[in-house]
């Protein structure tokens, strides 16, 4: 199912994965605050400024670990990159989880709720098999 869910990432992350490996490239960008368009409307947009120097303390290190961190310094000191927000990935790792909790049995008001969707999305999932 992994090889499913990752063969596609989109160029600009997986210029990130090529550096610090899918998973960790993922983290990274699902941990990326969303930019804001005027009046404070949500973008799918998500931006990542990358330092030249790597300090301790820096949200790269809490987020990766520092020699992780380290290797995305070396590859891209210095830029701002724009990386897609890659929510379709999520959403088929959900989606797959929801089939298969829908499978093994599980009722639609619950799984709804462990996953935050409504029930009809459930069911809509759940025909899909």
């Amino acid at each position: 199912m992994t090889s499913l869910i990752l063969d596609d990432l989109p160029e600009s992350v997986q210029e990130i994965a090529d550096v610090i490996g899918t998973s960790g490239a993922l983290r990274l960008v699902c941990q990326l605050p969303v930019c804001y368009r005027d009046a404070g409307k949500k973008s799918p947009k998500v931006i990542l400024y990358v330092p030249k120097r790597l300090q301790p303390d820096h949200q790269l290190v809490e987020i990766l670990g520092f020699p992780t961190a380290q290797k995305l310094v070396d590859a891209f000191g210095g830029e701002i990159l724009y990386p897609a927000n890659c929510r379709f990935v999520f959403d088929r790792y959900r989606n797959a989880a929801v089939r298969q909790m829908i499978d093994a049995g599980g009722r639609l008001p619950v799984v709804a709720c462990l996953f935050g969707i409504t029930e009809r999305h459930v069911r809509n999932l759940a025909r899909k098999n």
